[in-house]
């Protein structure tokens, strides 16, 4: 344009030179102006990012104050798939901002790992069940308890064969479709509760105990033979007993051992009296064991353990207090360490996996029960809701008779 500028401004007039210059001005001038425009769009791209991160920092202080007050609600489950998914976004407009490949790649593994979990979730469920209720029947015996993920398994099939045959052009398909949607939104609820569950046992989960503890709790889980302890309770002795080893190897003074558990109808002596024989034998001074013998039930567990504690201190407000019991059910227990009025941290002992899968089902149905009126009214506001909702989408003409 300049080139062209200079070898017109040799030929032409005077004024033709003014209009080119005008000319010029204005095509330079519309430049700056688009240049300017980019510029504002990214300024303000810019400013949502900072605004997404500064929403993800202030939640991420919020959700570790909610959390460090008390890790045994229900509700940090929920809190804690919030900030996922600020998380996420945030990475996403850290991605997009900054094109790095290797956030690019990442958010590519995470978008697939999603999208097989939502795709193959439910396949993966019913191998999972029917592997352990295999496993439990043949190593652990036909008890009710023992059942659960044989019912989950075979309550899989029964929904994806009524989902199957809801498709099927059939004279009941309209039954089978409002049968289909009442199952379904049961199953969707049940779903958000268990996987706010899974999330809030998960976090609860990560915590290392300080190696200053005053008392360690183990929760009984009965006998074998109705004197000894099964191999999934001498499992929650030796956690307790990993910490107290490492606690006296640090030269500090050991926590006190209280073995908590009463004596069931089929058993010889009690739990506690069993579990402390154990830790005897592991070579665990006797007194440095108390033993609670009275206890059916694991809020009986915590709340006679802390009568034993209150009995021996002056003041609890400064004391460290865990309970030891299996991994499975550290959450639960938890929640009733708090109804107990006892200050308590949990760790868990490791399970296999067939039956830490059977167990955690069985700690779902507990959590459920706990509030079992509130879950019903849910589930029948919720039913109602996508009912309403389906009657609309179905029947469009029934708003404009109501209107």
């Amino acid at each position: 344009m300049i080139i062209a500028f200079l070898h017109f401004g040799v030929n032409a007039a005077v004024s033709d030179r003014l209009s080119l210059i005008a000319v010029c001005m204005i095509i330079l001038r519309g430049r700056n102006n688009m240049k300017m425009g980019i510029n504002k769009k990214k300024l303000k791209i810019r400013r949502n990012t900072m605004l997404v991160y500064a929403v993800n920092l202030i939640y991420l202080l919020f959700f570790l104050f909610i959390y460090l007050q008390d890790r045994r609600r229900l509700i940090n489950g929920f809190l804690f798939f919030i900030l996922l998914m600020l998380s996420g976004l945030s990475l996403v407009m850290l991605t997009d901002e900054t094109g790095n490949p290797f956030l690019f790649f990442l958010l590519i593994i995470i978008a697939m790992a999603a999208a097989l979990l939502l795709f193959t979730g439910v396949f993966i469920i019913l191998a999972i069940s029917f592997y352990s209720a295999v496993n439990l029947l043949r190593k652990e015996g036909r008890s009710k308890a023992n059942l659960l993920s044989l019912l989950v398994g075979i309550g899989i099939l029964l929904w994806l064969v009524l989902g199957m045959l809801s498709f099927k052009n059939v004279e009941i398909n309209d039954v089978l479709s409002v049968i289909m949607l009442v199952v379904n939104t049961i199953l969707l609820y049940l779903l958000l509760v268990f996987s706010n569950f899974i999330l809030s046992s998960f976090i609860y989960g990560i915590y290392r105990p300080v190696l200053r503890q005053d008392y360690i709790i183990v929760l009984g889980s009965g006998l074998m033979g109705g004197n000894k302890v099964t191999p999934l309770l001498a499992g929650r002795i030796d956690r307790a007993l990993k910490v107290y080893r490492r606690q006296a190897d640090k030269k500090k003074s050991p926590p006190m051992l209280i073995m908590s558990g009463g004596q069931g109808g089929d058993e010889q002596i009690a739990e506690g009296e069993a579990m402390k024989q154990y830790a005897l034998e592991q070579g665990i001074p006797e007194d440095h064991i108390l033993v609670e013998d009275q206890s059916k039930n694991t809020y009986e567990n915590m709340l006679f353990s802390r009568q034993l504690i209150e009995s021996r201190e002056a003041d609890m407000k400064h004391l460290r207090i865990l309970f030891s019991t299996s991994n499975y059910h550290v959450f639960r227990a938890g929640i009733y360490a708090r109804k107990a009025g006892l200050k308590a941290q949990g760790i868990g002992a490791k399970t296999k996996f067939y039956f830490w899968y059977n167990a955690l089902l069985r700690e779902y149905v507990a959590i459920l029960a706990m509030h079992k009126k509130t879950h019903i009214v849910c589930m029948l506001i919720l039913l109602v809701i996508v009912g309403l909702a389906s009657l609309l989408i179905h029947h469009p003409d029934l708003v404009t008779r109501f209107i």
